[in-house]
């Protein structure tokens, strides 16, 4: 598979070393802490994240703004911690969540499975396998919200479950040479198979086609996309979704991640139709009518720091 960076100064080199040394001694150390004082660190780190990023503490106050704009219109009362005047509220929290959501899946996944098992609990997991039986591959839509790094455990859970499909997830190489071959190492401990972003699609498709699972988590903005909306604002959004289902004919499920008042990783799944899709419009479309679906359920679990909509 062709690598779309090359190694030079700029991925490798003695700072590039001290780089991955800190992030593998910091993360080491995180991974010792029991699974609540992880989370409950990850609080307080990004409260000193709030207090000090202001520019993109500006960027996520814009898109929950947007997103507020968007539930009041629709009269949903169901997300409170968002609606009227608690943007402000509602920013601290992303950033709080979010770090917490981090340092803790370091935690969550150094524990044996069979401590893991107990700390998951998958909903509509039938809908999930019934897609994965037809035998065409399956597509995972996904957000970045929750612990999504959690994904790289899910292998082992789903082999237990009785699922033998493998799963693979399409990723974005780091810029440090050091960092990249742990990170894939750590991945593929697990069973993960990891496709390159820019690599071209034809290994992901022959993935798919032999009835796997490739996860695809397509809430960030893109260089290359369809421009339609998201949350009531145009976005640009990749139809990647739509076009990987449309060349194997594999199914579409979504899932959400998130976390309850206990550290219990609740894992929901919900089966998407694209069938009456047609062009790179439609499945932009609809990937985003999905996403607002996912993370419309735990919204300051989401991941807003960039610059998802046009401005």
């Amino acid at each position: 598979m062709k690598n779309f960076h090359t190694k030079n100064n700029t991925y490798s080199g003695f700072f590039k070393y001290l780089e991955y040394a800190f992030i593998r001694l910091s993360i080491g150390l995180i991974k010792l802490l029991p699974l609540e004082i992880a989370y409950k660190l990850g609080e307080k780190i990004g409260w000193i994240c709030w207090k000090i990023l202001t520019s993109r503490r500006t960027v996520v106050k814009y898109n929950l703004s947007i997103v507020r704009r968007w539930i009041n219109i629709r009269g949903n009362l169901h997300h409170l911690s968002i609606n009227n005047s608690t943007v402000d509220e509602a920013t601290r929290e992303v950033f709080c969540r979010n770090a917490a959501n981090l340092l803790s899946s370091f935690s969550f996944s150094t524990l044996p499975i069979k401590r893991r098992v107990p700390l998951i609990e998958f909903e509509n997991l039938e809908v999930f396998k019934s897609a994965i039986d037809r035998g065409k591959g399956v597509v995972l839509l996904m957000a970045h919200m929750g612990p999504w790094e959690l994904i790289s455990c899910f292998p082992e859970h789903f082999e237990q479950l009785g699922i033998t499909a493998r799963l693979g997830v399409i990723y974005r190489p780091l810029e440090n040479d050091y960092i990249e071959k742990w990170y894939r190492s750590q991945r593929k401990i697990h069973g993960m198979e990891l496709f390159k972003r820019k690599s071209g699609l034809l290994e992901v498709i022959k993935f798919i086609n032999k009835g796997e699972i490739l996860a695809l988590l397509a809430d960030q903005r893109v260089s290359n996309g369809e421009v339609t909306e998201f949350f009531g604002k145009p976005a640009l959004t990749t139809p990647l979704v739509g076009l990987l289902s449309k060349r194997s004919r594999a199914s579409v499920v979504s899932m959400t991640l998130k976390y309850d008042c206990r550290c219990t990783l609740k894992v929901a799944f919900r089966l998407v139709d694209f069938k009456e899709a047609k062009t790179r419009e439609e499945f932009a479309k609809l990937t985003n009518q999905e996403l607002e679906k996912v993370l419309s359920s735990d919204l300051t679990s989401g991941f807003w720091f960039h610059k998802r909509f046009k401005m």
